[in-house]
Order: C-alpha cells, then structure tokens, then sequence
C-alpha cells in the first residue's frame, strides 16, 4: 500500500479536501507557499475541529496573495484568531492590492481585523432587521436577497456568511413560512387574468392590473448609452434589474442593458404590492418614463434617472439566486456558475475592456500596414515542444490543436508583407498558476527583412499604443472604474539580457527553490514565480533577451556575437511577468535543417515552412502576444481566468 505524501496529510489536516489536495500537490510553487503560510499560522498540527476555518483561509491566502510578505501578514493574523471569516480575508487582500504602502492600522480596518462577531449578535441583529420590514407578509420570501445583502453589506458585514445565511433563513422562516412553499407557487400569468373562466388565485390578483398611461407622449425606445439628448423626454428601455432598493413607497431600482447601467425610481401604483415583489434581482423588465438630469448636489452614476410611469416584467427572476453566488462562493462554485457572475459589474467590464483592447490591436496593426490572416487551428506540426500538445484523431490521421501559428504566418510574409493573426491556441501543460491557461487568445504577428532591435521597437510601440487608445478613449471611464491604478506605460522599456537577470535574482534573493534558499544557475528556466517577483521589484517593462539556445524553440536565430544565445525576446510587465515572447527566426536553410536534427523532428511535415528558406529568404521575426495576460496586467486583475468569458485551465472544461 503506498504510503501518502507529508504534504498531503498536513493539507488534510486542515480541511483541504482530496481534490484541492492533489491539486496543490502539483504545483511544487503552490505547494511551497501553503506550507509557508499553514506554519506562519501555527497549523502544522491540523485544525481541531470541523467548525474551524483556519485551514481554507491558509488556503485561500497561498493561492489568491501574490507577495510572500502579504501572505505572512495575513497568515500571522487567522493564527491568532483575529482573521476568522472570509468576510474579514477578502476586506484585507482587497486593501493590500490598492496600497503602495502598508498601513496596519489601515489594513485592520479594511479588514475588520480582531472583530468578533458572536451567534448571539448575529441572531439579535437578524431580528431587528425582520421586525423592522412591515412588508413581510406579503413578499415573504421575495425580499431574501435584500436581506441577505443588507445583512452582509452593512451591519454584519465581519460575521461569518454562512451562519448569516442560517439564521436568515431560520428567522425568516419562522416568521413567513417554509421557503419551498414560495417558489412553488405558480405565478398567474396575464392569460389567467383576462380569461372568463379564471381560478380563484388568478381573481385575488384582478384586483390591480398596472396599464399604461395612453395620455403621455409616446415614448422613444432607446439604450442606455444613449441617454445623454434624452433629458426631459419620455423614454423606454429595457434590461435587466442589476440592484434593487424598497423603501415601501418608493422603489430604487439600478437597471442594466448591457450598453451601461441607469437609476430608475417607482412610486406609487408601480409598487403596488401585488406587483413589486416581481421586481427581483436579474428579471428582465421594460420601463417607461421620463428621462430627467438630478439636481447638482445629487450624484447619480451615469448622471441621468429614470422616472418610471409604467413598468412591464418580460422574464421573471428567481428567488434562490443568493444561494446561486453569494459572498461564500468558492473559486470553483463562481467558475461552475460564470454564466451568472459575468453579470456584475466588474466582470462585464472587464469583457467589454477586452473588446476594447481586441479592436485597439487590430486597429494598431490596420495603420502601420499589416494584414490580418486566419491561420489553421488543427494543424499536424509543433511549434514550441511535443509535450504541450494537445492531440486528436484527424480522420485516420494524427493531427493537434495549435500551439502557435507562428509558422503559417511566416509563410505568407512574402505574400502579403507585414502580417497579424489573432486566434485560439492550445497548451496542454499542467500548469496552476496565474497566468496559465490550457487555451487563450493568441495575438501574433510576422515581419519580413527586419533587424532584432526592430522587432524590439514593433512589441514596445504595439503594447504602449494599444493601451493609450484604449486608456485615452471611448472606454477609460471603465478602464478607471475596473484599475483606477492603471498608468500607460513609458518608453523606452528597461532591456535586461537573460544573464543578467539570473545575476539579480541571486544578488536579491530571489530563489529557484524557496523552500531550500537554491539560487539559480545560467541556463535554469526562471519559472512564474520569481519571474513575477524580479519584474516587481524593478517595478517597469523589461525586454528580457538573448535566452541561451537550448532553452528556447528550434526555429529561434541565433546571436552573430555569441552563437550560445538565441536573438529572442520576452516582454515581462509588473503584476504578470512575461506577456509576449518573440525572436528572430533562423533564415538560412542549413541552419533550419540542423535545428531539426538537433530537436529529433522529421523535417518532412514541415516542408512548406522549410520552403521559405529555398524561395527568398530573409532576416524576419515576429512575437506571440497573450491577450489574457495583457488583460490581467491592464485590469490589474488577480489571476487570469478573471478576464476571459469561459477559462480552459486543468480540471475545466465547462460550462
């Protein structure tokens, strides 16, 4: 029987379960940092009951904090017990990722660090919110999530989410009835209502039918974006209810057309009590109004207010969305559940960002000459190592998703010139970090008779003029909203040949292995993180170049000076690391038919890229551009799958 792994059995100890365990276990970098930060907690001996968190917020710390010196920080506190909710944890990382300086005193506040909050307050508390709504026995449990958020937002907003959630639910149900009674109950429908023969539910509902005022101004349909010319104007718009607001009376309602979001006020029939309780977060509804400019001293996002005079529900929302996502969620839960959470605020910005920026590039690329092409994704050729391939039955035929199109590009430099493609590619490496993805958008470009520092200036002038047109146009009031810390980038870069940058991580103590204080050697790869540490601490754009050969792929020149290095290239941004790898290929056809040799590939499947060594050669290069790395440094997001629509990473394929 094999014996289990000392890591294993410290990460049980605290709660972690199989999955999360074996996940860790593969990333030796992941591995290292947990076990740093359960012994900075004093966990080493386990956690002693089913009911203490510890362990999970240890967790949560290694893989969410990006500096050791903040996950010592806040590992020291859930040791001694003044960190003890997620509420607490995610209020100090939120605090440690905006300041250029910490503050202690400012972090415990953030925080809410040393704050206690008992089942006793949590219950009183619960209580007195209950006893304060008079509308209970007619929306029951309709006004849940406002509960809930209200709960979690403001007055135990440092109490654990889970008891929070227990005791609302317990309370609320000893007050308006079991929940499942509510979401059975079916709904009558506006049929029900206008039929003769209607059931005896469907009467108790006659008694106030909301109808539109014919009297006014026909209503204009518009969008949200297009509200400003609108002022005064009677408007309809459509949406979804993005946070809703009932103050009996009056309802508060922030509605959202996927174009930007508006404040719409209800009053008077159009929060009757039959009706409002359909006012649910993420129902699609239409609203008609008058489009009004508050007074100066009211500020109001986006500037404009709806005041409603009708209102139409188009698809209801549901009650148990809470429980859907909720502040508790795990990583897993809100990737099983993107579908939703792409909704919020954050989240659609961060997409609408990434259109953005998809069009700056193409734009970038459009007036400095080049040509957009559309490579092949299934492919029978690698381009940067067998072991990341991902491979399929083509028809009877071995065939792969593409790593790269890198070499179909080359390919047409003679046709078309300077040449781009913006595609899928494929990664099959076991990868956890980050920055890792199993599939991502790849932004790749090709230039024909160019010279190493060309290439140099084409990947500086590309990731600077891509993010000023961005920051500096239709879009940086999102871009401001989502990384309000976002400076465009100055040049000219720092340059840093690979030795040297081996030098500094050992003249910093930057380690290839932490755990045993290793430093690194020429000729190491310098993984993820030290890479990202290094390019923090010198805190701007570095061009990391001239990679000694055998570290990088076969087709890579190699430099005139020293015939050890390739003229290669990656470009590491602070926060990330490296964001583009590029080099100048090798154009003399000898070279290109060793290069094969020496890398034990048959040269036979490559003979259309070998061809542009017999038919015009020439000095060329180009680079590889990661679009979600990009985006992660322009959002200043945490990790990577924050920024794509649905990530492709190691135990995920879905939805």
């Amino acid at each position: 029987m094999a014996t289990e792994a000392p890591e294993a059995a410290l990460f049980k100890s605290i709660g972690l379960d199989d999955r999360r365990v074996t996940d860790t276990l593969k990333n030796k970098e992941l591995t290292a940092q947990l076990k740093q930060c359960i012994d900075e907690a004093g966990l080493s001996g386990g956690v002693s009951n089913n009911n203490d968190k510890s362990g999970n917020l240890v967790y949560t710390i290694a893989t969410t904090v990006t500096k050791a010196e903040h996950r010592s920080l806040l590992a020291g506190y859930v040791g001694k017990k003044q960190i003890k909710t997620a509420q607490q944890l995610t209020g100090a990382v939120n605090y440690l990722k905006t300041a250029k300086e910490v503050d202690i005193k400012a972090l415990e506040e953030a925080g809410g660090v040393g704050v206690e909050v008992t089942p006793e307050e949590i219950k009183s508390t619960v209580a007195k919110l209950l006893s304060s709504r008079s509308d209970l026995s007619t929306k029951k449990w309709g006004v849940y999530g406002e509960l809930l958020g209200s709960l979690t937002r403001d007055t135990l907003k440092w109490a654990d989410g889970k008891e929070v959630k227990s005791e609302l639910d317990r309370q609320l149900e000893a007050a308006v009835g079991p929940k499942e009674e509510e979401v059975k109950k079916k709904k009558p429908t506006k049929e029900d209502t206008a039929s003769s023969s209607s059931s005896s539910s469907t009467a108790a509902t006659e008694a106030f039918v909301l109808k539109e005022d014919k009297s006014l101004p026909a209503a204009t349909t518009i969008k949200i974006r297009d509200r400003v010319g609108y002022a005064g104007k009677r408007v309809k718009i459509s949406g979804w209810v993005h946070h809703v607001r009932n103050q009996k009376k009056i309802v508060f309602l922030e509605l959202r057309d996927g174009t930007g979001f508006l404040q719409v006020i209800l009053a008077g029939p159009l929060v009757h009590a039959s009706i409002v309780e359909d006012l649910k977060r993420e129902a699609a509804v239409s609203i008609t109004g008058l489009l009004t400019l508050p007074p100066a001293d009211k500020k109001v996002e986006g500037g404009y207010e709806l005041q409603a005079d009708y209102w139409e529900l188009i698809g209801a929302g549901h009650v148990d969305l809470e429980n859907t996502i909720n502040v508790e969620s795990n990583p897993d839960q809100l990737y099983d559940q993107r579908h939703i959470v792409v909704r919020g605020t954050r989240a659609s910005g961060i997409l609408k960002l990434r259109s953005a920026v998809t069009q700056a590039f193409r734009s970038h690329y459009f007036e400095q000459g080049y040509f957009e092409v559309t490579p092949p994704t299934l492919v029978q050729t690698q381009c940067e190592g067998g072991s990341t391939l991902f491979g399929l039955d083509y028809f009877g035929e071995p065939a792969y998703l593409t790593q790269s199109s890198q070499l179909y590009l080359e390919t047409v430099t003679a046709a078309l010139g300077d040449v781009f493609c913006i595609a899928q590619s494929y990664r099959a490496e076991k990868s956890r970090t980050r920055r890792h993805l199993s599939e991502y958008t790849h932004v790749e470009a090709e230039r024909p008779f160019i010279t190493f520092e060309d290439l140099l200036q084409s990947i500086e002038s590309l990731v600077v003029d891509v993010a000023q047109r961005v920051a500096e146009g239709p879009h940086k009031d999102l871009l401001a909203t989502v990384n309000p810390e976002f400076k465009i980038p100055k040049r000219p870069f720092k340059r840093m040949d690979y030795k040297d940058a081996v030098k500094y991580c050992n003249e910093h103590n930057i380690y290839k292995d932490e755990t045993n204080k290793i430093h690194f050697e020429v000729g190491d790869d310098i993984p993820e993180g030290p890479e990202r540490r290094m390019t923090d601490m010198i805190g701007e754009p570095i061009l990391l170049m001239r990679f000694p050969a055998d570290m990088k792929a076969f087709y890579m020149q190699r430099c005139p000076e020293d015939r050890t290095l390739t003229e290669s290239v990656d470009l590491l941004m602070p926060t990330v690391g490296e964001i583009v790898g590029g080099s100048m290929r090798i154009s003399d056809y000898d070279e290109l038919m060793a290069a094969y040799k020496k890398e034990g590939l048959d040269p036979a499947p490559y003979y259309w890229f070998t061809d542009q060594r017999k038919f015009g050669t020439n000095p060329h290069g180009g680079y590889g551009l990661g679009l979600d790395r990009f985006m992660t440094w322009f959002t200043g997001s945490e990790h990577i799958r924050e920024v794509c629509l649905y990530p492709r990473y190691i135990g995920r394929c879905k939805p």
